[in-house]
Parts: structure tokens; C-alpha cells; sequence
């Protein structure tokens, strides 16, 4: 009885994965992997982020004050004023309701792909800055253009307030600029 027990409860996992993966075949099988023949490509218009927005991460533990709200902000990427041609975007953050004077601010570029998918590109920029925004209190990240192929960007911010548990994230709006890393 007790080498029967191990066998049935492997019996009906197999069975419940069979059946799950059949209702849901995204659990059936691992996500392909990027396409390598995916090249650089527009954005579709009106194109909304379902990352869009801020989101909050952190949570209160046993004992300790509830986590503060940050607001991630971020400006559409563009091509820079700065010569070379370059993607550009701007990452910053606003109190929301925390007290801390500073929080530690990322941004990366991502290039939209004819897969659909989005891609890291070029240096992305990480500081540590008062909230805000406006020159010298944001993180900037570029991408140097190698073309003028009409192409979509967009960015993707992350905040972690100082002194304080509190973080969030946001995703600028995708918009198409005269700029391709291929």
C-alpha cells in the first residue's frame, strides 16, 4: 500500500498537467525564444503599453511602516539635439507619497521589432536624483541611430526610493522616429 501511493499521486499529476495543458496550451509549452529573422521595424499606430503606467512593488513585512508610492516618470523617446544622431529618453521620478529626498532611477531604450516583440538597445542610464525632473535630475539612455528607417521606440523606467521601501516601474507610449540600431 504505501509503494501504491507514491504511483497514484504521479498517475494523477501527469493527469492534471495533460488536462491543464489542453485547456491552456500556454502552459503546455515554453515561449519561442525571439525570432532571429525579426528585424527593426514601426511600431503599430495607436499602439498602447499594457505596461503603461506605474506600478507599485513593494510590500509591508511584519512590523515595518508601509511602503511608499514613487511615481516613475518618463518622456517619449526622440532623436536627440545632441550630435550623433541618437535615440534619446528621459527617466525621473515624483514623490508620490514618500518622504525621502532621493531614489535611484533606470531607464533602458527598447526598439520595436517586426516580430512584435521589443528590445533592449544602446546605454541605458541609472542615477540617484531628487524628485522631479528637469536637467540634471533625470537619467538619460541613448542608442546611436545607424539609420533613418522609420522605426519604434519606446522606454521603460524603474525607481527605488532611498531610506524608504518603495519602488515602481513605467513604460513610455510607443512612438515611431527616423532612427533604426539595426
Amino acid at each position: 500500500m504505501v509503494h501504491f501511493l507514491p504511483k497514484l499521486a504521479l498517475a494523477a499529476g501527469t493527469a492534471s498537467a495533460l488536462l491543464v495543458g489542453s485547456q491552456y496550451p500556454a502552459f503546455a509549452e515554453p515561449m519561442p525564444p525571439h525570432s532571429r529573422a525579426a528585424v527593426p521595424a514601426p511600431a503599430p499606430v495607436g499602439a498602447v503599453n499594457s505596461t503603461k503606467g506605474t506600478i507599485s512593488l513593494a510590500s509591508p513585512g511584519l512590523g515595518k511602516r508601509r511602503a511608499c508610492t514613487p511615481i516613475a516618470k518618463g518622456d517619449n523617446v526622440h532623436i536627440s539635439s545632441t550630435p550623433p544622431a541618437t535615440a534619446s529618453g528621459h527617466g525621473w521620478w515624483l514623490r508620490g507619497n514618500c518622504t525621502a529626498a532621493r531614489a535611484v532611477v533606470s531607464i533602458v531604450l527598447q526598439e520595436h521589432f517586426s516580430d512584435g516583440s521589443w528590445r533592449n538597445r544602446g546605454q541605458g542610464g541609472q542615477g540617484t536624483f531628487i524628485p522631479g525632473g528637469g536637467a540634471g535630475h533625470r537619467a538619460t539612455a541613448r542608442a546611436v541611430c545607424l539609420t533613418t528607417n522609420l522605426t519604434g521606440w519606446r522606454s521603460h523606467v524603474d525607481v527605488s526610493v532611498l531610506g524608504e521601501s518603495g519602488t515602481a516601474s513605467t513604460t513610455t507610449s510607443a512612438v515611431n522616429i527616423n532612427c533604426r540600431v539595426p
